[in-house]
């Protein structure tokens, strides 16, 4: 079976009606990972601008605090969604869920902040904290984002083992 990398729903029909083999999670697992490092090696996620140093680490303590809690609750969050045998079935469903959605959300919210960049640069804007504001506001967006689209995968998947 092949796995899905562009539909959530696709990946979550297959975990639902079990097709999903321990090799396929492992892909499914492996692509997680590569969503998350490959664009940030590649210098897609953009690092602060901003030369002053009191911005730069209030900016990205403010940005490391939000996303260790939307992290945190984002799992939890998740961990409610999967209502059937959690015990057996959250990790597989996340990390299945994960890639899809991820890679997705990420080329959705990274693409629209180089959008609103180029406005910006169009406009004249070249305040260094006005677009390290927008940088955190699309970094901070796109793990809330995962973890509600996953969460909402999770709980369709789980409507369709009780009724399937």
């Amino acid at each position: 079976m092949a796995i899905h990398l562009i539909s959530g729903r696709s990946a979550g029909d297959d975990l639902a009606a079990g097709r999903i083999t321990a090799a396929d999670q492992s892909l499914y697992l492996t692509a997680s990972f590569l969503v998350w490092i490959v664009p940030a090696y590649l210098f897609l996620f953009p690092a602060p601008r901003t030369a002053d140093p009191e911005f730069f680490w209030t900016l990205w303590l403010v940005e490391l605090a939000v996303i260790v809690l939307f992290c945190a609750a984002g799992i939890g969050y998740c961990l409610r969604k999967c209502r059937v045998d959690p015990a057996r079935n959250f990790l597989v469903d996340f990390s299945c869920l994960n890639a899809p959605v991820s890679l997705t959300t990420l080329a959705a919210v990274w693409g629209a902040y180089y959008l609103v960049e180029g406005v910006f640069v169009l406009a004249g804007v070249s305040s260094t904290r006005v677009y390290d504001s927008a940088r955190l506001l699309a970094s901070a967006s796109a793990v809330l984002i995962v973890f509600l689209r996953i969460g909402r995968h999770m709980d369709r998947v789980s409507s369709l083992r009780t009724t399937g």
